[in-house]
């Protein structure tokens, strides 16, 4: 989004006395680094209202220049653009679903691939219960180097065959910059997990793609890291991204991860993009996760993404949090009663005001 060509975006407050001399300088300076510059004499001191990419800007220490008394920031770069309509977005389309935009998407799917039996297994199982879209881990990023890392490109042909024989969608991760291409001609929509959000080569490479990104928040990041994360997609060229919160470490918190359902809210405020919960990872253990899925629609969530295998005891990755083929079953309809709750509240709430503004009795 272009930045407001009336009001400024930075104020650069000068010294008193500055010579001109220094005032040229810093001027000069601050347009070599994009900004656009305007002067403005005061009393005492000049000041300098910029205009431009005010993220970038915000990234120069300018007010550790020579000359510089202080910096004044008002406006907000594109990744904290928020319409006043979401309809004024333009959707993310993934294999036929439209995603935000007032639709609800489930997504469902096993940690990581392990077989092709068993992939298909428990894709026809949440199809039938419900799910948009199937997520199923191609390559794992494991913290342990002995753990299981996942199929790899054995499992492409897997997702593919999960795709052909359920009609749904698929969604992988990609940890690979080179790998992006080869993994877009499998997926509907690549996967950014927590511990790549920081890599900054591979959201420069799926800037550069056509194929929608859900981007995971970092366990550690901050909701200014994780948007900054997306612009580096966003500028690229790929507006298809979609946020997906999955809790943050938290010492304090059980299984040490908390799962952040205020950060729903403040995405709303701040950005145009769909916004997920993954409260399987979000939880860590299986017990919690309808409960969490639930406080996620209710908070706002454009969609869920919830873990399932038909024998958690023995999944290779991440067993603990995964539902059963019939734990979720039962919790699908239970989360669309929320979703379609709150819609006639917001509805009949809106048709009373109105009724009572034109004198009807109710």
């Amino acid at each position: 989004m272009e930045s407001n060509p009336f009001n400024p975006e930075m104020i650069v407050i000068l010294a008193p006395g500055l010579p001109a001399t220094r005032r040229r300088r810093i001027r000069e300076r601050l347009e070599s680094v994009g900004a656009t510059v305007s002067v403005v004499d005061g009393a005492e001191r000049q000041y300098l209202e910029l205009r431009g990419e005010i993220a970038a800007l915000q990234t120069i220490a300018i007010d550790g220049w020579p000359g510089v008394d202080k910096v004044i920031v008002l406006g907000e770069s594109a990744m904290h653009w928020a319409p006043d309509d979401e309809a004024d977005c333009a959707p993310i389309q993934v294999a036929g679903q439209t995603i935000g935009q007032g639709e609800f998407t489930i997504i469902a799917g096993p940690c990581a691939i392990e077989d092709e039996e068993r992939a298909l297994r428990i894709a026809g199982r949440v199809e039938a219960a419900g799910a948009n879209l199937f997520r199923g881990g191609a390559y794992k990023p494991r913290t342990s180097p002995y753990a299981f890392q996942g199929l790899g490109k054995d499992a492409l042909p897997i997702l593919e065959k999960v795709r052909n024989q359920t009609g749904l969608g698929i969604i992988t991760e990609v940890l690979d910059p080179r790998d992006v291409e080869r993994i877009s001609q499998v997926a509907d929509m690549l996967q950014v997990g927590s511990r790549n959000m920081h890599n900054y080569s591979l959201l420069k490479e799926l800037g550069q793609a056509s194929t929608p990104v859900l981007l995971k928040r970092g366990f550690s990041s901050t909701i200014d890291e994780w948007l900054m994360a997306a612009e580096y997609i966003l500028s690229g060229g790929n507006s298809m991204v979609v946020l997906c919160e999955r809790g943050i470490r938290c010492a304090a918190a059980s299984r040490k991860v908390v799962l952040d359902l205020g950060a729903i809210s403040e995405l709303k405020k701040r950005t145009h993009l769909p916004i997920f919960v993954d409260p399987s990872h979000g939880s860590g253990e299986a017990y919690r996760v309808p409960s969490l899925a639930k406080a996620a629609v209710a908070a706002g969530a454009d969609g869920v993404l919830i873990e399932v295998h038909d024998q958690p005891s023995e999944a290779l990755s991440d067993g603990r949090q995964a539902l059963t083929p019939e734990q979720f079953e039962k919790l699908v309809p239970e989360l669309y009663s929320i979703r379609t709750a709150l819609g006639e509240t917001g509805t009949q709430f809106s048709e009373q005001v109105v009724g009572s503004s034109s004198g009807e009795d109710h």
